[in-house]
């Protein structure tokens, strides 16, 4: 027999004798494998996440050459940028890359195709974009350049869903006409499925096509410029460019001064806002495995005292210290391949629930249990089971043949290695329980947190009116006065008015200045939220008025505005405001008085977070008549007596009333709108919560399982103690002081470890700090209570041993 074939052999007769080891032994394999596969599923989850939203390329051709370009300014560090801007970039210094292109968001009204009217959202590119994203249509092909341009023949693309659901998987779409906002448009494409470009589009459209709407320089409508490298072309070198041709602009258009431009790696930019909480929660998973780890170490070194007259006999007989190893490895290593097994059926089930939270992050949506992730299962059920089974293998591996057959009690160093062990569990379980409660604490303020209006019985309906038929401002008001009309005298409606724009929902924002208070110069201006709003606006979301009016319906059309407090207060501090003007750095928009101060209201987030942190109101009537292309995207805001969403019909049926081509979409209530702009952070807290109760489970169960074993070996100790009139309240003391040692040892291991890593929870926190002191006392005597609950039972199993059998059975 050769030797490769002696070692498949003796393989095989470990394996066969681990299975029947392990069968013998059903409760510790059992609560072994699911302590494992408590680890290493959480990890296989985790791993899932992070391995699309922050390891992987994104999946496009050479990921590491792709940028994202963006406008940055004095008050604001990062913008989307001009058209103007991107053409001057392109004809300057187009030659350092080998694709150039733009791209903005953009929604339309979908009809004439024999459906209802929908509306989707469209993405407008340039036609060098699909290219450089390496796009091959799967019917069709892609615009081109001449496509690409004003007045040219309008094309569209559309997406594999939009084809699927609305169009039937028809393979003769192609050809075919749309209607888009009141427009024709050719379809010469249908994208392939595999397509997943920032927050997706149902139709593509040239963006050239739309070129003469953005002829001024000052304004940002949201377009955003990427690039690839090319050949030899460095990041720095790139930006360093871009920014001199950004000064070269600014020589001949004075307001551009001070401006610049940000480049970065379009991967990078996708996750720069997940990173922080996916590295936390990836240092939480990697402290549950260590638990359950920790705790099958323990176990196997119960299982390895109680099993040393077995390979005693072994060793006597003839067997070398490695076969002995490479025998109990194997037990371990199979064990731990179990759990891991058990673990991915978790994992396939976790991921599963949490998918409506996943969406939000980055190429969230194509988050799967994939060949990668199971290999990293594999890979991580492998180095554990060799991790924790190694020590007690050696040890085990190396008996006293005359000691172990005399049937000696386990070594002391062996006690001392499985109460350092339970220190680890109980510390690594206290890190994770102050980084939940943190969490939880935190999560809890940001849902008390006051938005500035009241969001309960409020409703939301956003409408896009197609420029086609909708293309002055008096066609929009009277459009958007009849639906508010209708809308107020719905059965519980008690207020409606028209918004441009929403908290939490987005609006756009400019700079402004006070007359008399502007800064010499204008990229010194402060940043605000622009709200263009009807009247009965803030009566239907409850902002408290602090000076002056609201706005009347005897307002419309004129120049008035209504800033919130931290406007009125930067710029007056406690003096009157009502009756300044104020001027927005926008040629278009004319100086406005102020009739009105309101409240505060948080633009992006509830914790304040967000590019600018104070906004102003201008009339709705009055954009409408100064800009009407922008007034054509509004929302209906509602104040109900009741459940607001149960109006959603009637407003759809008053919208179709007044124009049967116009569609709504995306109906919420204010209540959702909150809800979702919390998603990011009730997503950790439910993972972090989940890792921490699995953490303190284990720790509560090795914690039993030592003072259990404990107990077992000090049978005749404790036997000769009571026999020698020890009380039955000492030996319990006893029992529990030894407990509560170690659970002391471990919480205040934690505690250090805590405070050592809470720098990591700061930019994850809201309105408590990363060493609240009372989130770790809490913890701690929560942690301390369960390790003492878990040594009751040993404890009371302590007290009732009868002397006289302890000693015989001796």
């Amino acid at each position: 027999m050769t030797f490769a074939a002696r070692g498949m052999d003796s393989f095989a007769q470990d394996l066969k004798y681990a299975v029947r080891s392990l069968r013998k032994a059903p409760g510790f394999t059992i609560v072994a494998a699911l302590a494992l596969a408590l680890g290493i599923g959480a990890n296989t989850v985790l791993f899932s996440v992070i391995s699309f939203a922050l390891l992987r390329p994104v999946p496009f051709p050479d990921p590491d050459r792709l940028v994202i370009i963006n406008q940055t300014a004095p008050t604001f560090a990062n913008s989307s940028c001009s058209w103007l801007n991107y053409v001057d970039w392109k004809a300057q210094v187009g030659g350092l890359f080998t694709h150039f292109a733009a791209e903005r968001r953009d929604s339309f009204n979908l009809t004439g195709d024999g459906g209802e009217p929908e509306r989707v959202l469209g993405r407008m590119a340039t036609s060098e974009l699909l290219p450089q994203l390496g796009v091959k249509p799967v019917l069709g092909r892609l615009f081109g350049p001449d496509e690409d341009r004003v007045g040219a023949p309008r094309a569209v693309l559309l997406s594999y869903g939009l084809w699927q659901r609305r169009f039937g998987s028809d393979p003769n779409v192609v050809g075919k006409s749309i209607q888009l906002s009141g427009d024709s448009y050719a379809i010469v494409g249908v994208l392939p499925r595999s397509l997943h470009f920032l927050s997706g589009g149902d139709v593509w459209l040239p963006l050239g096509l739309f070129a003469d709407r953005y002829t001024d320089r000052g304004i940002n409508p949201g377009i955003y410029v990427f690039g690839r490298l090319a050949p030899g072309v460095t990041l720095q070198r790139a930006h360093d460019a871009l920014n001199q041709a950004m000064g070269r602009i600014a020589e001949s258009f004075p307001d551009m001064r001070g401006e610049g431009v940000r480049v970065r790696l379009f991967s990078e930019d996708q996750v720069e806002d997940s990173r922080p909480a996916l590295l936390v929660l990836w240092g939480a998973v990697t402290f549950v495995l260590l638990i359950a780890a920790a705790n099958v170490a323990n176990l196997l070194l119960s299982r390895a005292t109680a099993r040393q007259q077995e390979i005693a006999v072994r060793a006597a007989l003839g067997a070398g210290r490695w076969r002995i190893v490479r025998q109990l490895l194997t037990e371990s290593v199979l064990l731990s391949l179990a759990g891991a097994a058990l673990g991915t059926l978790m994992a396939v089930v976790a991921l599963d629930a949490l998918s409506p939270l996943l969406a939000n992050l980055p190429r969230g949506k194509d988050v799967r249990l994939d060949a990668l992730a199971l290999a990293f299962t594999v890979a991580v059920g492998l180095l554990t089971g060799l991790g924790f089974g190694l020590y007690p293998a050696l040890r085990a591996s190396n008996p006293s043949i005359h000691t172990l057959l005399k049937d000696v009690r386990a070594s002391g160093a062996h006690a001392r290695l499985r109460g350092a062990l339970i220190v680890a569990e109980v510390a690594l379980s206290m890190v994770l329980l102050v980084g939940a409660g943190l969490t939880l604490r935190s999560f809890a303020r940001l849902t008390r947190a006051d938005p500035g209006f009241d969001a309960a019985h409020v409703l939301t309906t956003r409408i896009a009116l197609p420029a086609s038929r909708y293309a002055d401002g008096a066609s929009i008001t009277r459009f958007l006065d009849e639906l508010r009309r209708r809308a107020a005298q719905l059965p519980g409606v008690t207020s409606a008015a028209i918004a441009g724009g929403m908290p939490m929902i987005g609006t756009p924002d400019t700079s402004y200045a006070f007359e008399g208070l502007e800064p010499p110069d204008r990229n010194q201006w402060p940043h605000a939220s622009v709200y263009p709003v009807s009247a009965g606006y803030f009566e239907s979301l409850r902002i408290p008025l602090r000076q002056g009016r609201y706005f009347t319906e005897a307002d419309r059309g004129r120049n008035v505005a209504i800033v919130d407090e931290r406007v009125a207060r930067r710029a007056f501090g406690s003096a009157d405001p009502i009756g300044r003007r104020m001027a927005a750095n926008q040629p278009w928009l004319p100086a406005m008085e102020v009739v009105g101060v309101v409240g505060h209201v948080e633009n992006y987030s509830l914790d304040g977070k967000g590019p600018v942190d104070s906004g102003y109101y201008l009339e709705h009537g009055t954009l409408a008549k100064i800009l009407p292309q922008f007034a054509t995207e509004a929302i209906l805001v509602v104040r109900t007596a009741g459940d607001p969403l149960a109006l959603a019909p009637s407003i759809r049926r008053a919208v179709l009333e007044i124009d049967p081509l116009q569609p709504v979409f995306s109906q919420q209530s204010m209540e959702q709108v909150l809800s979702d702009s919390m998603s990011d952070r009730r997503l950790t807290l439910l993972l972090l919560g989940i890792f921490a109760a699995v953490a303190l489970l284990l720790a509560s169960v090795g914690i039993y399982g030592v003072m259990s074993y404990s107990v077992e070996q000090r049978t005749r100790e404790i036997g000769i103690r009571m026999a020698l009139g020890a009380e039955r309240a000492a030996v319990l003391r006893l029992i529990l002081g030894q407990g509560a040692r170690l659970a002391a040892a471990g919480i205040g291991v934690g505690v250090l470890g805590a405070f050592a890593l809470s720098r990591a929870m700061t930019e994850l926190l809201y309105g408590i700090s990363a060493t609240d002191p009372m989130t770790y006392v809490l913890l701690a005597l929560l942690l301390a209570s369960v390790a003492v609950a878990a040594c009751v039972l040993p404890a009371r199993r302590a007290v009732r041993v009868d002397p006289a059998i302890a000693l015989r059975a001796e």
